[in-house]
């Protein structure tokens, strides 16, 4: 599984909206539907999943599926 296909695993997981069509440039909230504290669950199951630390003001800083991605490639903790 890919990164991208991990990632949006996660969000699929806090959206009736359907993610399979998704890229980097998709909007979280906009596209998403997503608030901010599905946003800031999500942050926790991409630190999980990928083994990085993501601040509380990274994840709040996110708008994008493409920012999610960036942070979960980020250095591992």
């Amino acid at each position: 599984m890919t990164p991208m296909e991990t990632l949006l695993d996660i969000i699929q997981n806090f959206t009736a909206a359907d993610v399979s069509s998704s890229d980097e440039s998709t909007n979280l909230r906009r596209d998403l539907g997503l608030d901010s504290l599905q946003i800031a669950s999500i942050a926790g199951e991409v630190e999980e999943a990928f083994g990085v630390e993501i601040s509380d003001a990274d994840a709040a800083d996110a708008v994008t599926v493409g920012d999610f991605l960036r942070l979960a490639s980020q250095e591992k903790k």
